[in-house]
């Protein structure tokens, strides 16, 4: 009887946390514009060691393409539909063009690999759940 009330209790109290650990509003929101330019300035900037002119050079060439890739964003969709990967490329390559000339040449490897592992980890790049060919 004391195991049974016991196991009721946990199962309960498991059940609580479940429903207070759930988004209020369903879905998650995206980090905004400004606090997006804040991690390039904290994941990029800042190892690269750039001076104030080449930060806010960077942080522009940034900007753009978060607005350029919110443009392709189709929000009406529930959930929203993600840009085609062609397109967000093509904008990377043009980007990563603007920071090749705001940075000397020496660091610009440095640069790919920090720009590479800053990314937002998406819904392929999780192990437990491959797409499919």
């Amino acid at each position: 009887m004391k195991t049974r009330v016991f196991t009721s209790i946990i199962i309960l109290f498991v059940g609580i946390n479940f429903g207070f650990s759930q988004p209020k509003d369903g879905s998650q929101q995206p980090p905004s514009q400004k606090e997006r330019i804040g991690m390039v300035e904290e994941r990029i900037c800042k190892p690269l060691n750039l001076n104030k002119q080449q930060t806010e050079k960077v942080t522009s060439a940034f900007n753009e393409f978060f607005a350029e890739i919110e443009k392709l964003v189709d929000k009406s969709a529930n959930p929203p539909i993600r840009p085609e990967k062609a397109k967000v490329d093509a904008l990377g390559k043009i980007r990563d063009e603007k920071v090749r000339q705001a940075i000397p040449q020496s660091i610009f490897p440095k640069y790919l690999e920090l720009e590479l592992s800053a990314r937002p980890k998406g819904p392929e790049d999780n192990d437990l759940h491959p797409v499919k060919p």
